[in-house]
């Protein structure tokens, strides 16, 4: 037992001893190294670096370092000893510092020979603990649990906002995400709505506290609301359509005339021939018909002449065709999401896809008319990026019930600024016909060969301009004056109809003793007023402005019961039922009673 406490005893002394020895080492460095330096400052010494590795900290505490390949472990030490720290580092510090420091403080000093090792430092009272980077992050994971935080999002999906956060979380936090929301309309009811969340996009991060702030501010800044276009366009198709044709057609007819064939004709325009009697069938016939003006549409100009066996007929038209086509439509998109407007037909036609085993009949549609496809990209700068798409087409079903289409259309990304207009034109089309049938030999000779051949020449020109106008919706107040002004259009639209409607329509009664009782209302003759409106209502009973006025005049409302069997049986299971309202535009409900309080007969 003695022998192993003196045994104790001797490594304790050993370790005090070496521990003086040392320290004893570094003391002799630091004084070497002080007295190297001031050997050299009195020798008037002008050399930049000192000789050997020296820390000095001067008496307001700033720090001068100066080593080269130094451990680590001995830097810390002569940095503690001078500037009078208790530094304590891990055993697993380790590493070399070369450095040259000149007036830095304390902390400077040592966080940048730390940070050249991939190390670290915390202060807990008087004594600073050094780390390596993994041991200490591991420490205040240690200490600090973690815990989460629900951030809800309004604008920005969570599958777009956990992929920006991600680089801000620690290596122990992870991110929780809201279902995604189903993508377009569904056509059919089956599958529209069903559980898909109905509840803001949130996204639910675990990780430390002091990871939040910086997240928070993340999502502050990208979680805003986007910017909206309002792209006014306006097609214009303009078509003109010029056709010329002459034709002389004669009609010979030997051996039999046109009374005895049963022949008919509108007035001198044409002659429809009747079946040869059975009894000239023997006799000698012959006809000559040339039907030159067969090829020339009906319209224009017709000259016949029938006498005996001979017509001759001739028509000529000069057709001018001019057509315009005008679409104004107005259209709101949100920045990146692409907008569509159709405004025309919808032709379905039939698909049969045939197998070795089946067929397969679906039903597919052409769509015609005025289109436009676009995709906003809105800058910050006033400047609009679009995506563009106008169509405008024609077209329909053939007799086999096959689709066709005529179309003008053009695709292009064009940058705009807010407010101007994108002019899309030149797409113009012209095509030109030239058509002449003849009798062989007869309507090639000169003068009195065109008595035997027709013509029909036919031009037909279109252009299509596109107009588009884009307005960036910037905040509220634009967008409530743009909705303004559409919806003031359309009341002048609509107003302008029913004016253009005959005087004596009901409508337009209804709306002319409206304003006249108006006028009078407002003039304070309430009587001739209520005529009027009485009127009004007898011409439109479903006019609400007019229904409003007559309850403001009398000060009463409609209330008698308008005899549904259904309203009444709905009304009466609801009246009971606990918290019901009373019957509205104050209609009297059960139990009814007299003017003595007693209750009216029939009633509970």
């Amino acid at each position: 037992m003695r022998t192993s406490r003196q045994y104790v005893d001797r490594r304790i002394a050993c370790a005090i001893l070496g521990a003086l020895y040392t320290c004893a080492l570094v003391n002799a460095q630091v004084q070497e190294s002080q007295e190297s330096q001031e050997s050299q400052e009195s020798q008037g010494s002008d050399t930049a670096h000192p000789n050997a590795d020296t820390v000095t900290v001067s008496d307001d505490g700033m720090t001068e370092l100066h080593v080269a390949d130094m451990p680590l472990t001995t830097a810390l030490r002569m940095l503690s000893v001078r500037s009078h720290h208790n530094i304590i580092a891990s055993p697993a510090v380790q590493g070399t510092v070369s450095a040259d420091l000149y007036d830095v403080t304390f902390e400077e000093a040592l966080r940048a020979i730390l940070r050249a090792n991939d190390c670290d430092y915390e202060a807990r009272g008087d004594l600073i603990y050094v780390y390596t980077a993994e041991e200490l992050a591991a420490l205040r994971a240690a200490a600090t649990p973690t815990t989460h935080r629900v951030f809800w999002l309004n604008y920005v999906t969570a599958s777009d906002v956990e992929r920006v956060i991600q680089p801000l979380l620690s290596e122990h936090g992870s991110i929780a995400t809201s279902p995604a929301a189903r993508v377009g309309i569904a056509a059919n009811p089956q599958s529209a709505g069903g559980d898909a969340l109905a509840g803001h996009d949130f996204i639910v991060v675990y990780d430390y506290p002091d990871r939040f702030a910086e997240i928070a501010a993340v999502i502050k800044q990208i979680d805003i609301k986007p910017l909206q276009v309002l792209v006014e366009a306006t097609i214009l198709r303009a078509g003109l359509t010029e056709d010329n044709a002459l034709g002389i057609d004669f009609t010979t007819v030997g051996g039999i005339d046109f009374a005895t064939l049963q022949s008919t004709s509108p007035a001198a325009q044409s002659i429809t021939t009747g079946n040869t009697p059975q009894v000239r069938l023997d006799d000698t016939t012959f006809t000559a018909r040339t039907e030159l003006n067969a090829a020339v549409p009906a319209g224009g100009f017709t000259f016949g002449i029938i006498k005996d066996r001979v017509g001759v007929f001739i028509r000529a038209l000069e057709e001018i065709a001019d057509t315009e086509v005008l679409a104004n439509p107005k259209v709101l998109a949100l920045n990146k999401q692409v907008g569509n407007l159709i405004v025309g037909r919808r032709d379905g036609y039939i698909t049969t896809t045939v197998t070795e085993t089946s067929a397969v009949e679906k039903i597919e549609f052409l769509e015609t008319g005025t289109q436009l496809t676009f995709r906003p990209f809105i800058g910050t700068d006033g400047y609009v990026r679009m995506e563009l798409h106008p169509e405008d087409s024609i077209g329909g079903l053939t007799p086999s019930e096959l689709p066709f289409e005529q179309t003008t259309e053009v695709t292009t990304n064009v940058l705009v600024r807010d407010g101007h207009t994108i002019l899309i034109g030149g797409l113009f089309r012209e095509v030109n016909s030239d058509t002449r049938a003849q009798m062989p030999l007869l309507g090639d000779l000169p003068i009195v060969g065109a008595a035997f051949r027709s013509r029909s020449d036919t031009l037909a020109r279109e252009e299509v301009i596109i107009l588009l106008t884009v307005h960036i919706i910037k905040d509220d107040a634009d967008y409530a004056r743009y909705s303004a002004e559409q919806f003031e259009d359309i009341e002048r639209i609509r107003v302008g109809l029913r004016r253009g409607m005959m005087w004596h329509g009901r409508d337009r009664l209804a709306q002319t003793y409206y304003r006249r009782a108006v006028k009078l209302f407002a003039q304070g003759q309430e009587g001739d007023a209520l005529w009027n409106v009485r009127m009004a209502l007898h011409s439109q009973p479903r006019l609400l402005a007019g229904i409003k006025l007559k309850e403001e005049i009398e000060q009463t409302r409609e209330w008698d019961e308008d005899g549904s069997i259904t309203r009444n049986f709905i009304w009466d299971l609801i009246v009971g039922k606990p918290g019901a309202e009373a019957p509205p535009f104050g209609r009297p409900a059960p139990p009814f009673r007299r003017q003595d309080n007693s209750d009216a007969p029939g009633t509970e």
